[in-house]
């Protein structure tokens, strides 16, 4: 597949040739450019990119449109430093790595919707079935640590989600989508407002048996957005959503399993539900020369049942998890003494219960009472000075507790076995520093300090030889030193492009060790890794109606302290690519679009020995055409157009002895109104 990656590379260089001879785009600014006048949250407040010291990306609603994607890791997947991997290929189970932590990706990448946090305190990570791609404006992707502004989980990089905002003129959408493995997804949405008051209120109904057996998924989200303009200087917001869903779980096939059938099942039974709530309000209060006070409060209730069966016999697991969190913040943006000068200042307050519940036998017997409670506090610090018109100074710092409660019960009895309290602090800082030296052009460096508390299941593990819980005590906070160079350079109107150096090197970086202690494996740190690559894109328009796209990303992840020193960590490969065209309104209305998606091989997750053969690199092609006229809209597409036979996801079984798989989807096509 080695020619894959070289036609990225080839591909990605005639690009930027052809672009920067694109004389058409040179003579008509009016053009449609790719450089777009937008703005981000990456700094919690509403910024310029050229102004914020590192590597962001914004997908807008357009691209959005002219995409095959039906998830957020669809429309991920082909951005640089990222790499999605969907073991069951229904969407439900899905991981989403920025900037090389492999195994451990789900915990490393903080993800907020509309700013609030959506990663949990356990390994579940994010529920991406739950954001529908029908209801969001843009997602702008924040890579290299955000933990300053943060905190806990943003180490490699931060994607925040932004949904569509209701206006008072009155619309209505609705629509069906069709495709293989008998798709079927219905959504609307409603929006307006009258006087003071704007609202929006959407549902969506999607069923799909799966790629493989034993894969179906079926979901229901229903949600809303209320803003009320109290005053000229006072704006209420009100949202929430309620999702579920019931799934199955298909489960791993072994290499002879793979290569015999590779959309069968070994566990037919295992399967799971989710019943999933938010409510959210919030304020933004200006006071005009004094600045900007904005707050949110949100409740969140989780609750995800699954169901296993080992040698016949059913293991059931319940988890349960309330959130509160209050996020308040002050914004001055003014200057002094002549100088622009923002300054943030902010808390971030969380408190979480997570009550599990574990049953095995038939009938049932109750194995497994656990409780946790962690309570969080965030206090931040961010200030941009302008020391010149255009050379930008960022400094920040934050620190951050976290108190654990980590109580155990005796299923029989239900007196306490385990009642312990962790307390974690931990700072963070970053220093930046931005020139623009033109307009839509700017260089940047900054350092940066991170952390990453433990989650509730590295803390309590479940021994899989009796089925009961354990506490693992030794384990301590990651940390790590992050270093980054960039520069963003528009060439001409219709041309842009990017590169980024970075390096991080982690201590204590949380992995799970599969070897047997006795039995099963456990999460231990590793002393120390090293996180370090280059990041290229490129956007170019080279003619009125033809718009190019390319990324390259080279990584290299490995350990740097035995017992692995040397070796390169699991399910980090060393490249990726991805290119992209699009067609555009040569016919009005009518636009066709196609995406080649590299993916360099990398060592099976859990094996950091690095002693079994690497899951193979490959290469997807996506292609959509769509047609607009009026108020209706049409589109197809084709995912995997080459039929590839390939594996996103595959796992070091047996202790590290052999290896697991987790088979992708072949050629499957999508269609809709």
């Amino acid at each position: 597949m080695r020619k894959g990656f070289g036609a990225s590379v080839l591909f990605l260089a005639v690009v930027l040739q052809s672009a920067l001879h694109a004389e058409e785009i040179r003579k008509d600014p009016g053009s449609d450019v790719v450089m777009k006048e937008v703005v981000v949250t990456g700094t919690r407040f509403e910024q310029q990119i050229e102004r914020i010291p590192a590597n962001i990306t914004v997908i807008d609603e357009e691209d959005i449109r002219n995409s095959n994607a039906r998830s957020v890791p669809d429309l991920l997947r082909g951005q640089e430093s990222i790499v999605v991997r969907d073991w069951t290929g229904n969407r439900k189970q899905v991981t989403v790595d920025l900037r090389g932590f492999g195994e451990s990706a789900s915990s490393n990448v903080l993800v907020l919707v509309d700013g609030r946090r959506v990663n949990e305190i356990d390994l579940s990570g994010v529920d991406w079935t739950q954001i529908p791609i029908e209801n969001i404006e843009r997602i702008e992707i924040l890579r290299g640590t955000g933990s300053v502004l943060y905190g806990d989980n943003a180490v490699g990089g931060v994607i925040n989600i932004i949904t569509k905002v209701p206006s008072q003129e009155f619309a209505f959408t609705a629509g069906a989508t069709f495709g293989s493995y008998s798709l079927n997804a219905d959504n609307f949405s409603v929006s307006g407002g009258k006087g003071q008051f704007t609202g929006s209120l959407y549902g969506s109904y999607e069923s799909t048996d799966g790629y493989r057996e034993n894969s179906e998924y079926r979901a229901k989200d229903v949600g809303g957005k209320i803003l009320f303009d109290a005053t000229d200087f006072l704006t209420l917001n009100f949202s929430g959503s309620y999702h579920s869903d019931d799934f199955g779980l298909p489960g791993y096939l072994t290499l002879n399993e793979l290569n015999t059938d590779r959309r069968g099942t070994q566990t037919p039974l295992d399967g799971g539900s989710t019943g999933d709530g938010y409510l959210k309000g919030g304020l933004d209060l200006t006071l005009g020369d004094y600045g900007q006070v904005t707050s949110d409060l949100s409740y969140r209730k989780r609750r995800t049942d699954f169901e296993y069966f080992f040698f016949g016999s059913p293991f059931l697991q319940d988890f349960e998890i309330e959130t509160w969190s209050f996020t308040p913040r002050y914004i001055w943006d003014g200057a002094i003494s002549g100088h622009k000068n923002t300054l943030i200042a902010g808390l971030d307050l969380y408190w979480v219960n997570q009550d599990t519940t574990s049953y095995f036998g038939a009938p049932p017997s109750l194995t497994g009472l656990s409780a946790v409670e962690k309570d969080s506090y965030g206090l931040y610090l961010n200030n941009e000075f302008s020391i010149l018109q255009n050379f930008i100074l960022s400094l920040g710092a934050r620190y951050e507790t976290a108190d654990y409660h980590l109580n155990q019960r005796d299923p029989l009895t239900g007196s306490s076995t385990v009642d312990t309290v962790i307390k974690e602090r931990e700072p963070a800082y970053v220093a930046g520093l931005t020139y623009l030296y033109t307009e839509k052009s700017s260089v940047f460096v900054r350092a940066n300090r991170s952390f990453r508390f433990p989650l509730t299941d590295e803390l309590i593990e479940t021994d899989q030889l009796t089925f009961t819980q354990v506490i693992n005590q030794d384990l301590q906070p990651q940390t790590g030193r992050h270093y980054e160079t960039g520069i963003r350079h528009s060439f001409t109107t219709g041309l842009q492009m990017s590169l980024s150096l970075f390096r991080a090197e982690i201590k204590n970086e949380i992995f799970f060790d599969p070897t047997p202690k006795p039995f099963f494996g456990t999460n231990e740190n590793h002393p120390e890794t090293l996180h370090q690559g280059i990041e290229l894109g490129a956007q170019a328009v080279l003619f009125r109606h033809f718009t190019l796209v390319g990324n390259y990303t080279y990584e290299k992840a490995t350990f740097e302290e035995e017992p692995f020193k040397g070796n390169n960590i699991p399910a980090v490969p060393r490249h990726k690519g991805n290119l992209g065209f699009r067609i555009h309104d040569m016919i009005p209305g009518l636009v066709f679009s196609a995406d080649y998606n590299y993916i360099g091989s990398s060592f099976l997750i859990s094996d950091q020995a690095n002693q079994l053969d690497k899951l193979d690199d490959y290469y997807t092609i996506d292609a959509r055409l769509s047609y607009t006229l009026k108020q209706f809209k049409a589109f197809a597409g084709v995912n995997n157009l080459t039929d590839r036979k390939y594996s996103q996801y595959a796992v070091a079984g047996g202790g590290g002895t052999f290896g697991v798989f987790y088979p992708s989807p072949e050629r499957n096509w999508v269609a809709g109104l």
